[in-house]
Formats: structure tokens, sequence, C-alpha cells
């Protein structure tokens, strides 16, 4: 029984991550386009690397076999998950 909670919770979980993940895409495109024109260059391209970001997040979350295999590479720290945005220069 300890097991059906566990995956239940787990789940719960994602579901909330993946919920919180989606609030985020929607928030930067919100502050990108109160801070730029919808006919800006700039808002296009961070448009466009918004919609690839959500896109790419769906596609890995339903490949269930690539997403554990993901998983276990990020266990082993095979995969760089430091992303360096150069906040302060």
């Amino acid at each position: 029984m300890q097991s059906k909670d566990i995956i239940l919770e787990s789940t719960q979980r994602a579901i909330i991550n993946f919920q919180n993940i989606k609030d985020c895409i929607q928030g930067l495109y919100e502050i990108l386009s109160i801070s730029q024109s919808d006919k800006n260059v700039y808002f296009k391209l961070g448009v466009d690397n918004i919609e690839a970001l959500y896109e790419n997040l769906l596609e890995l979350v339903v490949n269930e076999t690539g997403m554990m295999e993901f998983i276990k590479k990020i266990k082993r720290s095979e995969i760089d998950l430091d992303i360096p945005l150069d906040f302060f220069k």
C-alpha cells in the first residue's frame, strides 16, 4: 500500500511541477509582451524561443522511455544542468 502512496504523491508533485513550468513560461511571455511591441524583432524572437521551449518540454514529457534514460543520465551527472545566464555582468 505504501508503494501506491509514494506513486500517487510523486505523480501529484509532477503535475504541480508541470503547472509551475507552464506558469513560468506564460510569465515570460507576459513580461516580453509588456516590455516589447509585437512588431519588435526581439519580441518575435523571444516568443519563438518560448514556444520552442514549451514544445520541447511536452515532447520530452510524453517520451516515457527517453525521459527515464534522461533521468538516469542526470542522476549519473552525465548532463550539465547549469545554464549561464550572465545576469550580473
